[in-house]
């Protein structure tokens, strides 16, 4: 995500990019779920330069939602819902010289909490309905950014980051739901941003690619994903912005592997959602606060709900 300063002060933020992970074993792809977590990696003026230093963040990220099926431990499994909350922090830092024409910033996110969820039931005419509840708590699956690069161009900014996510979460073969997904997940990003700062109208789109490897303790490779994060805010004073944000998510090929016992099993969702941003006027831009709820709209073979995050970033 990216926070702000005034944008009446200067035009510039300082990033964090510490969403990306959602319920693990609980979408399409294995467990109808993915590391991409809905609207996560967009939030207000994303491909604006951050200004150089050091930034740390705490961010909360929230799911519930329920699916009609999908594959766990290997096996198909249908009624599902899930709950999954995770609490990330996360440091970045934005380097003073330009390199490649721009400003480039490394960063890194832990989910120190991650808890999750789920029930599975099952209505039958023979035994009435079964049902399952499980749960997981520990440490997530971390998220690292090696680069992600900004220019600015008038009032058009580009961001080109690469994510990488590491499967260093708590993960069982033989548990309903596990915090980690235990594979590794690469995403690439290109944002452009374009603000208006005399009337502090933004408007941003960030595409992103992101390349799955293989499950190998079930031997299912979750097809490779497309997702899009959007944004349309207003700045109403220099120290509070409102706006709709929304994702476009869509499997561009298909599970594989002995363990994708539902085949193919493509997954498409889209959702909006309302946002806040408030920096406090005290602490001169260096801190922020972002509110964000996103509901799905439509949804193919994926987990049907409401996602939420509450960020908090300071830069020194």
């Amino acid at each position: 995500m990216t926070i702000c300063r005034p944008f009446s002060r200067a035009l510039a933020c300082f990033a964090f990019s510490t969403a990306g992970l959602a319920a693990s074993d609980a979408k399409a792809t294995e467990g109808a779920a993915s590391y991409y977590f809905a609207g996560g990696f967009g939030s207000f003026l994303t491909a604006v330069p951050p200004e150089p230093g050091f930034s740390i963040a705490s961010q909360t990220l929230m799911f519930g939602g329920q699916a009609q099926r999908a594959v766990l431990r290997g096996r198909a499994t249908f009624g599902l819902s899930a709950f999954a909350l995770y609490e990330f922090v996360a440091g970045a830092y934005a380097f003073e010289p330009k390199i490649l024409g721009g400003r480039l910033q490394i960063a890194a996110a832990a989910p120190v909490i991650a808890t999750a969820s789920m029930n599975v039931s099952l209505d039958t005419r023979l035994f009435g309905t079964l049902s399952n509840t499980a749960s997981d708590t520990g440490f997530g699956d971390m998220l690292l950014t090696p680069f992600a690069f900004y220019w600015s161009f008038g009032e058009i900014h580009v961001k080109l980051a690469q994510f990488v996510v590491a499967p260093t979460g708590r993960y069982n073969v033989d548990s309903l739901i596990n915090v980690g997904r235990n594979y590794w997940a690469f995403d690439t990003q290109l944002g452009i941003t374009w603000f208006h700062k005399a009337t502090g109208t933004e408007v941003t789109v960030l595409p992103g690619i992101m390349i799955n490897t293989t499950n190998r303790a079930t031997d299912y490779k979750s097809g490779n994903e497309f997702h899009l994060d959007f944004m349309v805010n207003q700045f109403l004073s220099p120290t509070f912005a409102i706006g709709v944000q929304g994702y476009w998510y869509k499997q561009i090929d298909a599970d594989s592997g002995s363990g994708a016992v539902l085949g193919a099993f493509m997954g498409e969702s889209f959702g909006l959602g309302p946002a806040i941003l408030w920096t406090p006027e005290a602490l001169k831009g260096r801190a922020a606060i972002v509110l964000k709820w996103l509901h799905d709209i439509s949804n193919t073979n994926r987990l049907n709900g409401d996602w939420g995050q509450v960020a908090i970033s300071y830069r020194f």
